[in-house]
């Protein structure tokens, strides 16, 4: 639906309840198949848990990139579907798929997570970000997403998968998807009340 279609809402708030509605469904898709294989016939160690989860958790921080876009505009009548759509995805493109950057621009969702930093780590062997909990100072490693499809062959070589903190993994996943149907409902209402 595009705003020449529904003349009662603004082009933020057809950008935010129906491209980044969609682009957030992805993103519990992922976390939801990443529990399916964890708790399913493939619960040992698996890269495919790991692929899963780093992709989870980049498209729930990505999801409130976007809602702070729809939010910069959404007293903008003169703006396209297509403009804010374009400047989601530029902001979006700056952190690639670079966890450590991203989430760091995201204090809050940390907070609300429980985790204190996060960090990155590139050497011979692995490739990954460490989600630092402050309850306890445990880092919990998720794999860069190049890491984890690659191996060795990716530009900074990763040789090993850690999955002794799985359940962490699946707790901090938890803890995102959360953390975003917050944002969304704060963020709807705010798209909303001028209409």
């Amino acid at each position: 639906m595009t705003a020449s279609q529904n003349k009662n809402y603004t082009p933020s708030y057809t950008v935010f309840a129906a491209d980044l509605g969609y682009y957030e469904n992805n993103a519990r898709r992922y976390k939801e198949g990443a529990i399916l294989i964890k708790n399913g016939d493939l619960s040992t160690c698996t890269p495919s848990f790991h692929l899963l989860s780093t992709i989870a958790f980049e498209l729930f921080a990505k999801t409130l990139l976007g809602y702070k876009v729809c939010q910069k505009n959404k007293m903008e009548t003169n703006i396209t579907e297509d403009a804010i759509k374009d400047e989601i995805s530029k902001e979006m493109r700056r952190y690639m798929h670079h966890l450590g950057r991203l989430y760091k621009e995201l204090p809050d969702m940390l907070d609300f997570m429980g985790v204190e930093d996060v960090s990155e780590v590139k050497n011979g062997f692995v490739w990954d970000y460490r989600f630092k909990l402050k309850s306890c100072g445990k880092e919990i490693i998720l794999k860069d997403v190049e890491a984890i499809r690659y191996g060795s062959f990716a530009k900074n070589s990763n040789v090993m998968t850690w999955c002794v903190d799985d359940d962490e993994i699946i707790g901090l996943l938890n803890k995102a998807e959360e953390y975003v149907a917050k944002q969304k409902k704060e963020v709807r209402v705010e798209l909303l009340q001028d209409l």
